[in-house]
């Protein structure tokens, strides 16, 4: 209470308006922010959601078409039919050996092409004899449809018929190789497999990878999530099963992240074999991506939907690591990711299989839950995730849709910040009609106030200007009046005060009149380092003989005041002049390094101001100048007429230095160690010290 009575009438009447105004702003803008916010975090989140439950009934139904495919074509009397035939083509290529020749281009196929292709996606050398077929079926499967397949490796099953294959399996390849093509071009598969349920043999496969010919029980690719579902189909012999392989990193591929569909074939009552269908990663990661267009589908910059598997790592593609792969590298070792893994994902192209992602969406999601959450992503960024499970068979996967929190909550930043700018627009414009309210209602007497401090100040040409009839308005006039009295009378006494002052600096230096000024009449001084000029002007008196003394005074006085000129100049102060002598000091009342240099320019100046003298008068005059530098005492001399004066062996050498009729500029040798190179000098000399010792002494050319 205390500091509002202390306040003007103005500031009490602004701080009213701003109270009232400001505080109804706050409270709207902050009920207005809370609900936009809740209503854009909603939107968001209802997004991310929509996008999510989007793919995931999108890759449901997929799979769930490829259930029915897988079904359906085991069912076909089609596939029942090769399956017998290749099953006995196989069985009777157990007897069949190759040649050395031919056993020799076998092996440069692996040796020469398929491992050095596999080498670089693997973190080690992988080794020839895990990988070369065992059973005389197997080698001369391979031998035939691989090593002397002249189409390139992943193409060869553009090969129909081996032209040295005259067995019946190569009869029966003959005659279903190009409908399984029809088949797999017109659904969309990687490959097709055909595998032998007793002995686990696959006894046909369309693309003609390595697996072709070996055994998922015994043989190089038994341990991979193929061989695994295969097995678990054997066991279970259930008609119109089904089952899915995880994506996984199949080396037959070439270490890409492959996906299989499986379903048992049945010939009436007996399990004679299982159609295993490797699905197409490609097709599975457009459905995420939108085929590669994320911002189309409302997932912004930043966002993206990928898959988890139960290893909780990648089962799709990030969208970082095709949009900017330099920064996704780089977000990864930020987030800790580990050096061999980075190199994995570098020599295979594809993070699918290689990044975990651990976060608690993840793993709610492959608990069977979903939701919504902000957490840290797998390339170490905050992130708003939503989560939910996708099942098929006995897989469950994660599937997430996820946005970089800063994008997420951009549009709630954005629309706090117009609300922080409204508000303080209204702040302003409410704090403008106070101003300009309390302006007008104050206006008179704010320039009284005014014009009382001004005139307090010290400022006497004050006129307060109110306009209004009222009492502000007498108040006004009456102190105009009490101003105008006062301007005048001050007006006088500061001419009197600069006459005054005008005076006493024509006789003192101005250090003496500041010290009278400070109450020292005296105004005694030590002054430790000065120099002292003495100049005495050579034939004045003949000069006097020859015009007369009337004309002589006048030429002298206009002498001595060229000399004032010359020494205000060059910053000199004249002491006094009396008669034809000149008394001068320098570094007095203001401190000068270059005191000495300054007085013999001086000097200097001088004997010019003489010579130009001589030839407008028509006379012989000289001037006989001593300088001498060092301590003096310098002080006011009586009290009512009074003069200063400098006493002290400085002045008295400068003195000596001076005495005689020989026109000369005499200094010392303390002078002559100070005024550098600009003048030349001679001596030293002797001059007289008049009953002391002799003064040494230099002459300054001129």
């Amino acid at each position: 209470m205390l500091g509002l009575r202390r306040l003007s009438i103005q500031s009490k009447m602004i701080l009213l308006l701003l109270a009232v105004s400001l505080g109804s702003i706050a409270v709207i803008s902050g009920i207005g922010y809370r609900a936009a916010r809740q209503a854009l975090t909603a939107s968001v989140e209802n997004q991310l959601q929509g996008v999510r439950v989007a793919k995931t009934t999108t890759l449901t139904q997929m799979l769930g078409a490829l259930r029915d495919q897988a079904i359906l074509m085991s069912d076909s009397r089609m596939i029942v039919d090769a399956m017998l035939a290749f099953d006995r083509g196989y069985r009777e290529l157990s007897s069949k050996s190759l040649s050395p020749d031919e056993q020799e281009q076998l092996k440069k196929f692996y040796q020469g092409d398929f491992l050095p292709r596999l080498a670089p996606q693997l973190e080690g050398e992988p080794v020839l004899e895990q990988y070369l077929p065992t059973s005389p079926a197997e080698r001369y499967l391979q031998y035939q449809y691989i090593a002397a397949n002249p189409h390139p490796y992943l193409q060869k099953q553009d090969l129909a018929h081996a032209t040295k294959d005259d067995t019946l399996y190569g009869q029966t390849h003959a005659k279903f190789h190009p409908f399984f093509a029809r088949a797999v071009k017109i659904f969309g598969f990687e490959d097709m497999l055909l595998v032998d349920p007793e002995t686990l043999d696959i006894v046909y496969s369309y693309q003609k990878t390595t697996e072709f010919g070996s055994n998922l029980r015994t043989g190089p690719y038994a341990n991979t999530n193929l061989g695994e579902r295969v097995r678990a189909i054997r066991a279970a012999r259930d008609r119109d099963d089904f089952k899915i392989a995880d994506f996984e990193s199949f080396r037959p591929s070439l270490g890409s992240s492959m996906g299989f569909a499986m379903s048992p074939i049945f010939d009436g009552p007996t399990m004679i074999g299982v159609l295993v269908l490797q699905f197409p990663v490609e097709l599975f990661n457009r459905v995420l991506t939108g085929d590669y267009n994320w911002k189309n589908e409302g997932l912004g910059e930043t966002g993206e939907c990928f898959v988890v598997g139960p290893d909780k790592t990648l089962r799709s593609r990030s969208r970082f690591m095709r949009t900017d792969p330099q920064g996704f590298f780089e977000s990864l070792r930020a987030a800790g990711v580990s050096v061999k893994t980075i190199a994995a994902i570098e020599r295979q192209g594809s993070a699918m299989n290689l990044v975990s992602v651990s976060s608690p969406g993840v793993e709610k999601a492959l608990r069977g839950q979903s939701g919504l959450e902000v957490a840290t992503d797998y390339r170490g960024k905050r992130v708003l995730s939503a989560y939910g499970p996708l099942e098929v068979d006995s897989l469950r996967w994660a599937v997430i849709a996820e946005m970089d929190e800063d994008e997420a909550t951009a549009p709630i930043r954005q629309f706090g910040r117009l609300v922080v700018i409204a508000s303080c627009a209204m702040a302003l414009l409410v704090s403008l009609l106070a101003l300009v309210s309390s302006h007008v209602l104050t206006r008179p007497l704010r320039a009284l106030t005014e014009g009382a401090r001004r005139l307090g100040a010290g400022q006497t040409d004050v006129k307060v200007n109110v306009r209004s009839r009222d009492e502000f308005g007498e108040l006004g006039a009456v102190f105009n009046e009490m101003a105008d009295s006062i301007r005048t009378q001050t007006d006088r006494l500061e001419e009197q005060v600069n006459k005054n002052q005008e005076l006493l600096l024509s006789i003192l230096p101005a250090s003496a009149v500041a010290q009278r000024q400070e109450g020292d009449e005296r105004a005694s001084r030590e002054f430790s380092d000065v120099s002292v000029l003495f100049c005495d002007i050579i034939g004045m008196e003949e000069f006097s003989d020859r015009v007369s003394d009337a004309k002589a005074l006048a030429a002298l006085g206009d002498l001595i005041a060229t000399f004032d000129d010359a020494a205000e100049k060059l910053a000199i102060e004249k002491v006094r002049s009396i008669g034809a002598s000149y008394l001068a000091v320098c570094g007095l009342s203001v401190v000068r390094p270059d005191h000495a240099h300054r007085m013999v320019q001086f000097a200097s100046e001088l004997v010019r101001i003489v010579s130009m003298f001589n030839r407008e008068q028509k006379a012989e005059l000289s001037v006989a100048v001593g300088i001498n530098s060092g301590p003096v005492v310098g002080g006011v001399v009586g009290r009512r007429k009074f003069l200063y004066d400098l006493w002290g062996d400085t002045v008295t050498i400068a003195k000596k230095l001076a005495a005689g009729k020989e026109a000369a500029i005499r200094i010392t040798e303390g002078v002559r160690s100070r005024m550098g190179d600009e003048f030349s000098c001679s001596g030293p000399i002797q001059v007289d010290g008049e009953g002391k010792p002799a003064i040494e002494a230099w002459q300054v050319a001129v």
